[in-house]
C-alpha cells in the first residue's frame, strides 16, 4: 500500500474507532477514576443502603468544590429516589483561613485559605455538563456560620435530610453544619464525613472533635459506623435522635 495512503488511513481510522468505541472508552475511564476516587464507592454504597432503609429526605453536601462527588450522587441516587432534592452548600470561595483548633501550633493538616475554591458559576456549569436536573438542584452560597445558623438556616426549604455529605475539612466549619443537621435528620439518616481521619486521625481535632462535642450537646443522638471510604472518610447512620427530634 502506498505509504502516504497508509498514513492517511491511520489518521482517519483512529477518530472513527474512538467514535465507535466511545462508550467503551468512557466506561474504562469511569472504572479507572472510581479506583482513584474512593468517594464514588462511598456514594454507591450509601445509595444501596438507602434502598433498604427507606429514608425520605434530601441529599445535602456541605463543601462541594467543583461538584465531582455531588454529580456522582445525582447519577447514583437521582433515579432511585425521584423525590430527593440535591442541595449544595458552599462559600464558593474555598476554605476560610484555618484558625484556633484548626491551626494549633501552626499545624493545619495542609489546609489553607481559599483551597478548593470554585466559583458558583463554574459549579453550575459543571452540573449542566453532568445533566443534573435543575428543578431538583439547589445551592446555598456563603460561609456556613452565616447561612446555617439562626433564622438563616430555616430559609433554605430543607426539612428532612436523608444523606448529609460533610466535606468541609475544618472543625470550625463542621460545627455549624452539625447544628443545622440536628433537627433535620431522623433514625436511619446517613451522615458521611469526608475528612474524618484528617488531622492525624486525632479525636480532639477536626471533624472527630466536632462530632464528639455535637453528641455531648445532644443527649439521645447516636451514630453507628456504616462504612469507610479511602483512608480519610467514614459514613455513619443515625441510630437515635434527641428527644423532640425528627
Amino acid at each position: 500500500m502506498n505509504p502516504y495512503l497508509k498514513e492517511l488511513a491511520r489518521i482517519v481510522r483512529h477518530p472513527v474507532q474512538r467514535l465507535l468505541l466511545r462508550g467503551v472508552y468512557n466506561r474504562i475511564r469511569d472504572i479507572e477514576y472510581r479506583e482513584f476516587n474512593r468517594r464514588y464507592y462511598g456514594i454507591e454504597q450509601v445509595a444501596e443502603y438507602l434502598v433498604g432503609a427507606q429514608i425520605e429526605g434530601d441529599y445535602c453536601e456541605f463543601g462541594v468544590w467543583q461538584g465531582t462527588t455531588f454529580a456522582h450522587a445525582w447519577r447514583t441516587m437521582g433515579t432511585l429516589f425521584p423525590a430527593m432534592r440535591f442541595v449544595a452548600y458552599d462559600s464558593f470561595e474555598g476554605l476560610p483561613e484555618p484558625a484556633g483548633i484548626d491551626a494549633r501550633d501552626g499545624y493545619t493538616s495542609h489546609f489553607y485559605r481559599a483551597q478548593f475554591a470554585c466559583s458558583h458559576a463554574d459549579f453550575i456549569r459543571n452540573m449542566r455538563r453532568a445533566r443534573v436536573d435543575p428543578a431538583r438542584l439547589k445551592t446555598v452560597q456563603g460561609w456556613f456560620s452565616d447561612t446555617l445558623r439562626g433564622p438563616a438556616g430555616a430559609t433554605h426549604g430543607v426539612d428532612r435530610i436523608a444523606v448529609a455529605w460533610v466535606d468541609c475539612d475544618l472543625y470550625e466549619s463542621t460545627v455549624p453544619v452539625l447544628d443545622y443537621l440536628t433537627p433535620r435528620i431522623t433514625e436511619g439518616s446517613v451522615v458521611a464525613f469526608d475528612d474524618w481521619r484528617c488531622y492525624r486521625n486525632l479525636p480532639d481535632h477536626g471533624q472527630q472533635r466536632a462530632v464528639g462535642e455535637w453528641l455531648a450537646r445532644n443527649p439521645g443522638l447516636q451514630l453507628r459506623e456504616l462504612l469507610s471510604f479511602g483512608w480519610n472518610g467514614v459514613v455513619f447512620t443515625v441510630a437515635g435522635v434527641p428527644p423532640g427530634g425528627s
